[in-house]
């Protein structure tokens, strides 16, 4: 094919423009979607709120003429003083004069009625427009309420309702003790017909005291009525309910009472969520889920494929009123056909857009062809297959210039396959085989049942620092010759890292060809090695693997890791793999993310062993141990964990933790009384503390925050951690003495320092080792270690404490050597600060 017969780039991708532009009119009919969305429901808020709003102006007209009938009747009683016990005949009169001339034509007042303070009740009941009832109880005419079938007492009585109390009513009780009128709690009518009602209430006063109550009563089904010609003028179901959840009224018809079956939900007014009317149980839904609100709250829901605005905001008077409006009104009846119209949109922009992404996907595919073809050679080549079959150009001139090049560059890459792979078996400095070679070239065996030594070179970073990385890598190199020329015909030999080498013998060896390959390597390290000007004494560590049940040299490989970091604790620096080695890696890696989660959960705490005066038996201090309670395991020995956060560097974490629990423990037992004032605290200072440079900047810090005066700590520094000599150790020895706290030297004698070295440093305590303490004997005692000590340490005018004290007669040895202080087991085991005091050896006698 020629090139003149190829098309350009720049017009295949014309095509996916068009998928753009699809693309952008999806864009466009989403954000015309959510204006939409956001168009109804500023439209919604806006037509709920007017709705809400005129609502209450409705609904305050609709009570205030109930309120007002109250007010009058009970002014004009208090005026004119019409009430006198057991005749309210005046009362009848003034309330049929007011109720038939004032508020006859008030459809939503039903009864007006008075009660004494004597338990008299007046009232009268609207039947008909000119028809009304008369209730008395006077204790006159009858015992008992009394239902007239006209509004005069005659012999035609409709009903007579015994032990009648008005005193007792809902409409009554709220207002005694109180002038002002107010609303009572809704609640069922005494009468024969026990209708629900809200009353409209206003206290009777004169004489300085309550003389009765006017009550004027508005039927919840006339409520009912008035919000079903407010939603058939606005089209929105409107609901009133109270802060129970209860409905008042709603303008969806039907009856709020439940007239259920059961004795104790008969006459009550139904939940929001009982409501035969789906809307309003979808509002109640959501007020169920959510708090009732203070302000205006505006949600959506969905009922029966319909969406519904809802609206609902605290109505209250003046007057005791609390209750709730709710208005919905549907998606439809808010925006008419607009959605109808906008849906009809969405599905010619969805028809339009999968037609423009049909052609738009078949154009594409068969531009990226090449380029797809051409990714999946590409893939083969990564995987190593060489012989997959490469891409062909298409007709586009720019993707076959690509499939061209890419076939260029394959041709060029498998050519220099078997070069790369050859440097990559090989280690390019010793080019012994790297660690990826000896395990690919292990893996070619049928079965893995040689052995294998692991040479690793002791401290190879203190030669790197000294003498420079360059002439570390010439010592590799060296060494690595060195290796050759012991095992080049018998063995595989590898740089696995670092300075770490490896030996494997593919045949079987025996116990005496193992030793005897082991010397050979000694051997080969026992001579100088020649670093130009300057000769370097290496020493290495051997670790063996033989007889493993694995045919993975990465296997081998590890478990001789472990043979080798065991090797470099051993003295014979040689140790041969065991099993059980693994266990102990892994239960060190699993206690050390132990002790990791111990210190940041604050489990390490400080238990104090007493130093006492020898020759008085009296307390004078203490020596905060470290100590680990676990919330699963308990109280776990130092011995298992003081070493591992040693070597891991997590030591100086915990010694921070007992230091500070330890000085705010010594300043509240001073305090308390517990501890005197010249109370002197022992904490222990582990090497990678001493050698810290913060450590000075933590220990003021500690001792700011705790309170403890710097002359009440001291800090106990092992012997044999001081034999380096360290600057920085020496330095910060003399900053905490000059910060006014004492160093004691621990576990004196067991170390390697002499007195000339002592007077070097600064300290102001020795501790004899328990070891020392054990050997006295009344025989000898004058020409023991701990006399010696003594007598050579008078001069330097420090204390001596001796360690492990556990008998009465090492105490009384001590005694008579005029040692000062000491500790051990005699006097007290360790304990927590909450168990002290201790039971202590007196030993005054």
């Amino acid at each position: 094919m020629t090139l003149n017969s190829q098309i350009t780039l720049r017009t295949a991708v014309i095509l996916p423009f068009i998928l753009i532009f699809l693309c952008a009119f999806g864009v466009i009919t989403m954000v015309q979607d959510a204006n939409y969305e956001e168009m109804a429901k500023d439209i919604s808020r806006k037509q709920l709120s007017a709705l809400r709003h005129n609502v209450e102006l409705e609904l305050d007209s609709f009570l205030y003429k109930p309120l007002q009938a109250s007010l009058v009747l009970s002014h004009s009683i208090e005026l004119h003083r019409l009430y006198q016990t057991h005749d309210v005949s005046a009362i009848q009169s003034a309330m049929l004069s007011k109720f038939s001339q004032l508020y006859n034509s008030v459809s939503q007042l039903d009864n007006v009625g008075f009660g004494g303070k004597a338990g008299e009740y007046v009232g009268l009941r609207k039947e008909t427009a000119d028809n009304y009832s008369l209730m008395l109880q006077d204790n006159l005419h009858h015992q008992g309420l009394v239902i007239y079938q006209t509004h005069e007492v005659s012999n035609n009585i409709r009903s007579v309702i015994k032990n009648y109390d008005p005193r007792l009513r809902p409409w009554y009780k709220p207002l005694a003790g109180t002038e002002e009128p107010r609303w009572s709690a809704i609640y069922a009518n005494a009468d024969e017909r026990q209708e629900v009602t809200l009353s409209s209430i206003a206290p009777v006063h004169y004489n300085n005291e309550l003389q009765g109550v006017v009550v004027a009563d508005v039927k919840l089904s006339t409520f009912n009525d008035f919000l079903s010609q407010q939603q058939n003028s606005s089209g929105a179901i409107i609901y009133l309910f109270d802060e129970t959840k209860r409905l008042i009224a709603h303008s969806t018809g039907g009856s709020i009472i439940s007239w259920g079956t059961e004795h104790s939900l008969k006459g009550q007014r139904l939940l929001t969520s009982e409501s035969s009317n789906a809307v309003i149980q979808s509002s109640a839904d959501y007020t169920n889920s959510h708090p009732l609100p203070t302000e205006n709250l505006l949600f959506t829901s969905n009922v029966e494929g319909e969406r519904y605005f809802h609206l609902i905001t605290p109505y209250t008077d003046h007057n005791g009123l609390s209750w709730y409006i709710g208005v919905a009104i549907s998606e439809h009846g808010l925006l008419g056909k607009m959605l109808e119209s906008q849906q009809n949109s969405w599905a010619m922009g969805l028809l339009i857009s999968g037609i423009g992404i049909v052609i738009g996907l078949f154009a594409f595919n068969r531009v990226v062809m090449p380029i797809t073809s051409t990714a999946n050679a590409a893939k083969q080549l990564a995987q190593g297959n060489w012989d997959s079959e490469l891409p062909k150009p298409g007709n586009i001139y720019e993707t076959s210039m690509l499939v061209r090049a890419f076939n260029d560059m394959a041709d060029s890459l498998k050519a220099s396959f078997e070069e790369i792979s050859f440097q990559l078996l090989y280690d390019s400095l010793t080019k012994l085989y790297s660690r990826e070679g000896l395990v690919k070239t292990c893996g070619k065996f049928e079965q893995l049942n040689g052995c294998l030594v692991l040479i690793g070179i002791n401290k190879f970073r203190h030669i790197n620092d000294s003498m420079g990385h360059l002439s570390g890598d010439q010592l590799l190199v060296i060494i690595a010759e060195r290796i050759k020329a012991t095992f080049a015909e018998e063995a595989l030999l590898a740089r696995i890292g670092g300075d770490e080498f490896a030996v494997y013998f593919p045949q079987p060896q025996s116990n005496q060809d193992v030793s005897l390959a082991v010397g050979r390597i000694q051997q080969m390290f026992a001579s100088p090695y020649n670093m130009g000007k300057e000769n370097v004494i290496i020493q290495a560590s051997l670790g063996i693997v033989q007889d493993l049940d694995s045919a993975d040299m990465t296997t081998w490989l590890r478990n001789g890791s472990i043979a080798l970091s065991n090797a470099k604790q051993e003295q014979a620096s040689v140790s041969h793999y065991k099993p059980e080695m693994a266990d102990i890696s892994r239960n060190k890696t699993r206690m050390l993310a132990k002790i990791k989660q111990a210190i940041e959960e604050q489990e390490f705490v400080p238990y104090y062993q007493p130093i006492v005066d020898i020759q008085s038996g009296e307390v004078i201090g203490a020596e905060a141990l470290a100590r680990w309670l676990s919330p699963t395991d308990g109280l776990i020995s130092p011995l298992e964990f003081i070493s591992i956060a040693e070597e891991s560097g997590f030591i100086s974490a915990i010694g921070r933790q007992i230091l500070s629990k330890a000085c705010h423990d010594t300043v509240e037992g001073i305090e308390q009384g517990k501890w005197s004032h010249d109370f002197h605290l022992h904490v222990n200072l582990s090497v990678n503390q001493l050698a810290h440079t913060d450590l000075i900047f933590e220990l003021e810090t500690i001792l700011e925050e705790s309170k403890l005066p710097a002359n009440n700590l001291t800090l106990e520094i092992t012997e044999s951690r001081l034999v380096d000599n360290d600057p920085v150790t020496i330095r910060n020895m003399q900053a905490i003495r000059d910060l006014g706290i004492q160093i004691a030297i621990d576990d004196f004698g067991t170390g390697y320092s002499s007195l000339a070295y002592l007077h070097k440093l600064p300290f102001d305590c020795l501790k004899i080792d328990r070891t020392f303490i054990n050997k006295l004997d009344i025989q000898n005692l004058e020409n023991s270690i701990v006399a010696a000590v003594i007598n050579m340490t008078q001069g330097m005018k420090v204390d001596i404490v001796a360690e492990g004290i556990e008998t009465t007669e090492q105490a009384e040895l001590l005694k008579q050597l005029h040692c000062p202080q000491g500790q051990g087991f005699l006097y007290s085991r360790p304990v927590p600060f909450e168990e002290w005091p201790t039971d202590l050896v007196n030993m005054k006698s």
